[in-house]
């Protein structure tokens, strides 16, 4: 998806400010075309480098944070009520790939074919855009309902796949206009039949935000809205009786608009159309799912609604997109009455990142801190036990799982509101006896910093600590706003990895890279074995790569039977790259496994080797490290490379390339670009910098259409070597603009 708008959509958030059509998603918005700043400027958090306490006046360091976990006291069954995701999936369901998918235990996914325009485009007729949405929504249950996620619940959007996702066409034929629902029924029959025949389970969402205009024009819980309602679910219950059906997610909450909510609970109760699961969106500044779940239960008992089950099937505003916000959101989502919960996509919606999770890097697609965020939140299993709860602004969750003989709190901070000394309690261990052994536990502590891409925790405590009174207490540092922190109780952590991996590789050379795993747990780790491998962009192995252990010359080294506690054992590994390796990037990733406690172990890292574009090559900016909330897209024409970079539709986004040059000296750079119609008005522009310098202005005439490609330039000065460049939207700049790609030359 482009930055700019392919279709005039506004984009809302809780404040009332706007984006524009065509970035991120209509599906989540909650303002209008200044949102975007919001969204670029909060993903850029994602990606910029970490602030010291001392460096922010709004952080509060004065005294040590003290946060409690009793572990006598279990509430109720873990049931990782966040771990859902709102699009993030390609059209065809195959990406992104299971090593991301799979650690995170989704259990809940949300989309309708965005991708084709649907029943509107098909001009009211079942057509090639309708079947392509349904196509979409079927590859993607299959993938997700694939063993061992068959229980994943899949949301599929109607209104998604009838064409109504942001923006619609004034001319937009409404369903039940002037009454007359004929079409709108037969909409529904076609759609769910052919859903229904595809023997995925499905629970079937009638309409995304109608309380927002840009989703429902005709405005919500009018006569017209209710006859939408009514008709669909009466035709969804007589097509699918045994089919879930929800609403009315709508954007506002309860306690934001109760009388809306009054309005439709009202109605529903009155014609027999009241939806099996309630959903609403929480991404208001701030919705607190505790406090929301709370507002929507005491809405249904107001209204002599029977309770039933909730699903904040949008959660996690634009400019909450740090790994902190996350697990604050998951540790009030884990203490809510919701049964599931779905984060919301601001770079929507065919891209494989997992609803941000996923960073796009030269090398393919990474883990960032929010994808770290989630993976702890997902280690929360078996029981949930009773904690402090939200101590200022930072929120913490914990469960115990005797089956895994371990006990995990995630911690969070909401917007950045804490740093500093830090201190977590853990009560009634004599209801945990497996967690002590001679009257000590072993405490690990993750850090999980706001970075992307972010390949491994960071161990930032890890010791046995004397049981006293029945507890410990674990002390850290939250070092830097926007972290999180996973507490652990276990035996078995920390089990880590590390390779020292060349950031360069050339044709017909070779390397030695040493594996390290170490075993920092408690307790002896058996069978340990490690592998290198190497893998492309598109995260296949790589061809004209050879890897063997250095001291064998064999395939694979040989493995570790014993690793004590606290011992580390060093594999190298000799990588021999043909004379005809193919340019690009690479990850070379190592991986660890081992058996302790009966438990199967495995962990990795990874280090990219990023290709360095020269004076005279197009460098495509896709290729480039991008921040600030830069996407890629594809949407518009005429582009070199697989794409161009995005969303330069409020300051903050930036792409960097590195560009190899032979002599120090002046060199011209060439920007490809496309400035379209939307936007501000006149000579758009953005910022050049250069080796972190000061950035210089770049003027980007428009070009008439965003399917029209121009070029600018503008004089840098470049070091003999790597040099870095970036392109940015500064605050100086206009912006709205699309990157193609970049060249140097003398």
């Amino acid at each position: 998806m482009s930055a700019h708008p392919k279709r005039l959509a506004t984009i809302r958030r809780p404040g009332g400010t706007a984006a524009a059509h065509g970035q991120g998603r209509g599906l989540n918005g909650r303002k209008l075309i200044a949102v975007l700043g919001a969204l670029c400027a909060t993903a850029a958090l994602v990606v910029s480098g970490q602030h010291s306490a001392a460096a922010d006046s709004n952080v509060s360091s004065a005294s040590v944070k003290a946060l409690t976990v009793d572990l006598s006291a279990k509430t109720k069954r873990s049931a990782g009520v966040g771990l859902g995701i709102l699009y993030g999936v390609t059209q065809d369901g195959l990406q992104p790939s299971d090593e991301y998918l799979d650690p995170l235990t989704i259990n809940a996914y949300r989309s309708g074919g965005w991708y084709a325009g649907g029943w509107i485009k098909d001009k009211y007729t079942f057509g090639p855009g309708t079947q392509a949405n349904i196509d979409a929504v079927i590859a993607e249950a299959k993938r997700l309902q694939r063993p061992p996620r068959h229980k994943v619940e899949y949301q599929v959007l109607l209104s998604d796949v009838f064409g109504s996702t942001g923006g619609a066409p004034a001319n937009t034929l409404w369903p039940c206009t002037d009454g007359d629902c004929s079409n709108w029924i037969t909409f529904i029959d076609a759609t769910v039949a052919k859903l229904q025949a595809a023997g995925q389970k499905f629970t079937y969402e009638i309409w995304n935000e109608p309380d927002l205009s840009i989703f429902w024009r005709p405005g919500v819980n009018t006569e017209q809205y209710f006859q939408m309602w009514d008709s669909a679910y009466r035709e969804i219950r007589r097509l699918a009786p045994a089919a879930t059906i929800a609403g009315p997610s709508f954007a506002y909450t309860p306690e934001r608009r109760p009388e809306e909510w009054q309005a439709f609970l009202a109605h529903v109760k009155a014609a027999n159309t009241v939806p099996d699961e309630i959903t609403n969106h929480d991404e208001g500044t701030v919705d607190d799912p505790v406090t929301v779940g709370q507002s929507l239960a005491d809405a249904l008992d107001a209204n002599g609604i029977a309770q039933r089950p909730l699903s904040a099937n949008e959660y996690q505003p634009a400019d909450r997109q740090t790994a902190g916000d996350t697990a604050w959101y998951n540790a009030r989502l884990a203490q809510s009455n919701y049964a599931n919960a779905m984060r919301g996509n601001w770079s929507c919606c065919i891209i494989p990142n997992l609803t941000g999770l996923l960073t796009k890097t030269p090398s393919g697609w990474a883990p960032n801190g929010n994808w770290w965020a989630m993976r702890t939140y997902a280690d929360l299993t078996g029981t949930l036990v009773s904690t402090s709860e939200q101590v200022g602004s930072t929120a913490i969750s914990a469960s115990e799982d005797p089956a895994k003989k371990r006990a995990v709190a995630l911690l969070g901070d909401i917007q950045g509101g804490y740093v500093g000394p830090m201190a977590v309690t853990f009560k009634g261990l004599s209801s945990t006896p497996w967690l002590v052994r001679d009257g000590l536990v072993h405490a690990t502590v993750y850090r999980i910093p706001d970075q992307a891409p972010l390949y491994t925790r960071q161990v930032a405590f890890s010791q046995d600590v004397k049981v006293e009174n029945d507890a410990i207490t674990v002390p850290f540092d939250f070092e830097s706003k926007h972290d999180a922190y996973g507490v652990y109780l276990s035996w078995t952590e920390p089990q880590a990895i590390s390779l020292d991996a060349p950031t360069t590789v050339q044709p017909g050379s070779t390397y030695t890279v040493p594996v390290t795993f170490t075993n920092g747990g408690g307790q002896t780790d058996r069978d340990v074995r490690t592998s290198l491998a190497a893998y492309t962009s598109d995260g296949e192995p790589a061809p004209g790569f050879t890897i063997t252990c250095a001291d064998s010359d064999a395939p694979a080294c040989p493995g570790v039977p014993k690793l004590a506690s606290g011992q580390s054992t060093v594999v190298r590994y000799t990588m021999t790259t043909s004379a005809d390796l193919p340019r690009g990037s690479y990850r070379f990733t190592a991986v660890g496994t081992a058996k302790s406690e009966g438990q199967d172990i495995s962990v990795k890292n990874s280090v990219d080797a990023l290709l360095h574009c020269e004076v005279g090559d197009v460098c495509e900016a896709e290729d480039g490290a991008l921040s600030g909330g830069a996407c890629l897209a594809t949407d518009h024409p005429g582009y070199t490379g697989s794409g161009f970079v995005a969303c330069f539709t409020t300051r903050g986004p930036s792409v960097t390339q590195r560009i190899v040059a032979q002599d120090a000296g002046t060199y011209s750079l060439d920007l490809r670009y496309a400035a379209g119609p939307d936007g501000p008005a006149g000579t758009r522009s953005a910022s050049v910098s250069v080796n972190g310098g000061d950035p210089h202005q770049i003027s980007l005439p428009l070009t008439g259409s965003w399917n029209t490609w121009a070029d600018a330039t503008i004089p840098v000065q470049l070091v003999a070597g790597i040099n870095t460049i970036s392109v940015s939207y500064g605050s100086g700049d206009a912006g709205w603009f699309n990157l193609d790609h970049m060249v140097a030359a003398k």
